[in-house]
């Protein structure tokens, strides 16, 4: 048993001279002080930076997510209020005139007769009577498609139209694919 400590200790000494002697074990400084081996530094910075990626990218990536739920809710919130609107006009008019790329509505008010609702360049407008197209919805919106289709009722007899619509966040002129959003609905007069 003492003879093998004796080996184990033989081997431990020349293990650690080998060490000592080899590029592997360069210290830093030149004292005899305890430190870092150039390899360690080497290791624990390549950690560092792995770790450091890592993070960055899960950062972006969540504020992306952020960036992109936002924009998803404001398209919901602003397509949810042009429809509110055309159902309150569909709903407060005598009849529907027309229904297809175009939306109107015979209106008791001479001042809103007709009122028309369109797509025009991504914005859906309101034109009543003879007064100028004016915009419902903003700018950081793109509406895709606005179409309606006129349903003859046999009773009551009235008119109903069906509205479908479709809006994505304004990624310069163009609705962003990753936030569509599309409504489907029917309203008629009251």
């Amino acid at each position: 048993m003492i003879r093998r400590e004796k080996n184990i200790n033989k081997f431990s000494r020349n293990f650690a001279d080998f060490l000592r002697s080899s590029a592997c074990y360069l210290r830093l400084s030149a004292s005899k002080e305890k430190g870092f081996t150039i390899i360690e530094l080497i290791l624990y910075v390549l950690i560092f930076a792995i770790i450091g990626t890592l993070a960055a990218a899960v950062f972006g990536l969540a504020i992306k997510s952020k960036t992109t739920i936002g924009r998803s809710g404001e398209v919901q919130l602003n397509v949810q209020k042009a429809v509110d609107q055309m159902i309150d006009r569909v709903h407060s008019s005598l009849a529907i005139n027309d229904a297809s790329s175009t939306l109107s509505l015979k209106m008791s008010d001479s001042a809103k007769d007709p009122t028309i609702f369109a797509l025009a360049s991504g914005t859906i407008t309101i034109q009543e009577s003879s007064s100028p197209a004016a915009a419902i919805t903003p700018s950081s919106v793109f509406f895709t498609s606005l179409n309606f289709t006129k349903i003859n009722n046999i009773a009551p007899a009235t008119s109903s139209v069906q509205i479908k619509i479709t809006g994505g966040y304004n990624s310069a002129g163009v609705a962003d694919s990753s936030t569509l959003y599309s409504i489907q609905t029917t309203a008629m007069p009251l």
